[in-house]
């Protein structure tokens, strides 16, 4: 183990960012960052060692493990695991530390950390202003979520520089690989736009994501098939998936589940919203008609939900 012993970390993010996916995925993803961040850096692709750290067996871990791949929040490459948003936190720590044992060698750590408390202070002051004065919810530094006042629940994004450049970082981690060029320029000037304007970035990222699960269900990734990110985000986006918090409906207000309806999938209701825009979540199993649905024939019956509907199997949120 490292000898760092705490890392920032942002609740809100966590839990708006794994809504929807089941507890075992959540509590391996978990302990896949806290090993990133003790280890400041990737860690080893090895599934006995990973398993171990989980509590779980290898074969259970490997079926996490393609779920958290799928989704976007690990990236497996040369026999090591990493996720983007850890990386660049374990940089700024690194860089962060960097600073402090320069100024600490000039014999000025103790005014620098002055100023640093000073800056962090009048900063905060200004933030709960700007807070109050636009309805936002307090939680995590990055992605904050603006309410609107008067609805309360109309999601605007802030346009500060470093929340949208992490996003954006973000989307471009899960946007599917293609064969020839990327403006990377003009799709970063493109996601800044959208988020300006008030789109969610967390909408934005899970909806590169549903795209990437199409491609790669249509065997197009890596090809000349995929999209420029910047003509994805020129109005293609819209057509995968919801805003990310749709699927994080409150348990309270949530409407209780019919006799003999599946306990892992949402309501009939929404299911049957899904079904008539032919979208079916990957993270509801295999669709209908097809083996391991969740859904049996008798069910699917009982309910007027028609199995035979050529359904394109995306992300939802």
């Amino acid at each position: 183990m490292s000898e760092k012993p705490w890392y920032r970390r942002y609740p809100s993010d966590f839990l708006h960012g794994t809504a929807g996916l089941p507890l075992e995925v959540k509590g391996a993803y978990s302990v896949v960052l806290d090993l990133i961040y003790d280890r400041r850096g990737p860690i080893p692709d090895n599934a006995h060692w990973i398993a171990g750290h989980c509590g779980c067996s290898v074969r259970k871990w490997n079926t996490i493990r393609a779920t958290l791949i799928d989704e976007g929040k690990i990236v497996a490459e040369g026999g090591f695991i990493i996720n983007p948003r850890a990386m660049r936190e374990v940089d700024i720590s690194a860089e962060t530390a960097r600073k402090l044992a320069e100024n600490g060698a000039k014999g000025g750590n103790k005014s620098a950390e002055t100023r640093k408390l000073k800056a962090e202070k009048n900063a905060e002051e200004s933030n709960i202003s700007g807070l109050a004065e636009a309805g936002l919810e307090a939680g995590s530094k990055h992605r904050a979520r603006v309410l609107n006042p008067e609805t309360r629940n109309n999601p605007i994004v802030p346009n500060s520089k470093s929340d949208i450049e992490a996003a954006f970082l973000d989307f471009k981690a899960a946007y599917p690989k293609r064969d020839g060029s990327q403006d990377w320029t003009k799709a970063r000037t493109r996601f800044g736009s959208l988020v300006g304007k008030g789109t969610d970035p967390g909408r934005l990222v899970a909806s590169a994501t549903a795209y990437r699960r199409e491609v790669e269900r249509k065997g197009n990734l890596g090809t000349s098939y995929v999209k420029q990110a910047a003509t994805f985000l020129s109005g293609a986006w819209e057509e995968y998936g919801e805003a990310p918090n749709a699927i994080a409906a409150s348990p309270a207000s949530a409407p209780a589940l019919p006799p003999d309806w599946p306990h892992n999938l949402p309501h009939p209701d929404r299911v049957r919203d899904a079904m008539s825009r032919r979208l079916w979540p990957g993270t509801w199993g295999a669709p209908p008609g097809q083996p391991g649905c969740r859904l049996s024939p008798a069910v699917l019956e009982k309910f007027g939900l028609a199995a035979s509907l050529d359904l394109e199997t995306r992300l939802e949120g």
